[in-house]
């Protein structure tokens, strides 16, 4: 009987697609909530072209200087003007590569096919949590700018306390929400979803806060909290403390980033670009292993920042330390015109 091998079990051409759909739920919320957005046609066709970096320039708003009268003078009003400033986003190129040596399969069930079968099952479940980690991290770099240069007017710090015994007024509640809110100042409306820890979304169930809506375009329930979409995830940030760990949550606006998420699909050898099948006879003394690579190139860029970092590990991928760095960032837009707040709390 012949050994059940990857290229047995998938065909890249299909597979590729496969896991760009095969997205997990929470993500799919964030795609829902509207908080990843496409960029404007001419930044996407930078995408795709040379470089690692995309120059995006934007028009600053108008001053807010007051206006002057009028008299009788032969003094010209002096002109004002509009001024432009540009920001910079990374394009990141990310690769994962599986391996299992067939004898592992042959002791796991006698035919081979285990390991590779479950990888194959997974590969879309992981570049999901690639994503997640993604933004999150984004998420915390743009606040730790806000704290070391900016006074902190991003993130909310007035609930949570360092105690043996939290209260009320130290957890989530919409008055500390509203609060995160503000700091958008009249913007705050703009804020429509709260990303937060599991530990803090356990509270809302067990206080029975929570309400689910059924978007009529998708196949799932969106938990709601004070009429803001939830989206809870267990790789939310807590910090531990002396007597009580902090929990920071996140609002998001619609469009907080730009994204794009691209599977290469150009032809090689084993498959494309996106989906490659490597088979090594030899290794193991003979036993052989399967492989499984898989690529994505990404554009996941907080609206409102530039990426400034200069040092990068890699220079082809910002990785998750250098995305929650807050040196990796500088504020372009004016406070209110970035979608992103923080506040943190106890549970």
């Amino acid at each position: 009987m012949a050994d059940t091998r990857i290229a047995d079990l998938i065909d890249p051409r299909t597979f590729t697609p496969y896991i760009a759909e095969n997205r997990h739920e929470k993500l799919a919320m964030l795609y829902e909530s509207g908080i990843l957005a496409a960029p404007t046609e001419e930044i996407s066709s930078r995408f795709n072209a040379g470089g690692r970096k995309i120059e995006v320039p934007f028009w600053e708003d108008l001053d807010r200087t007051e206006p002057i009268g009028p008299d009788d003078s032969d003094t010209d009003i002096e002109a004002s003007k509009v001024t432009a400033d540009d920001m910079t986003a990374y394009k990141s190129k990310m690769g994962k590569y599986w391996k299992s040596k067939s004898v592992a399969g042959w002791v796991a069930n006698g035919k081979g096919s285990s390991p590779m079968e479950r990888i194959a099952e997974r590969a879309g479940a992981y570049w999901s949590f690639n994503k997640e980690q993604r933004i999150i991290k984004t998420a915390q770099g743009v606040i730790a700018d806000s704290v070391a240069n900016h006074g902190g007017d991003m993130l909310y710090a007035g609930a949570y306390a360092d105690i043996a015994a939290p209260t009320a007024a130290n957890r989530i509640s919409p008055q500390v929400v509203n609060r995160s809110r503000l700091t958008a100042e009249d913007a705050l409306e703009d804020m429509t979803a709260i990303g937060m820890h599991t530990h803090v979304y356990a509270t809302l169930m067990d206080a029975e806060k929570i309400e689910w809506i059924k978007p009529s375009d998708a196949p799932f329930r969106v938990p709601t909290y004070i009429g803001m979409q939830v989206i809870w995830s267990k790789y939310f940030p807590v910090a531990a403390g002396t007597n009580s760990p902090k929990y920071t949550c996140f609002l998001f606006g619609r469009g907080a980033f730009m994204h794009i998420d691209e599977v290469p699909t150009a032809p090689t050898q084993y498959g494309n670009e996106g989906t490659e099948i490597v088979r090594d006879a030899i290794t193991g003394r003979g036993g052989g292993a399967d492989g499984l690579m898989t690529r994505r190139f990404e554009l996941l860029h907080p609206n409102g920042m530039s990426w400034t970092r200069a040092s990068m590990a890699n220079a082809n991928y910002a990785s998750w330390a250098e995305l929650q760095d807050g040196a990796s960032w500088t504020r372009k837009y004016d406070r209110e015109n970035i979608k992103l707040a923080a506040f943190d709390v106890n549970v």
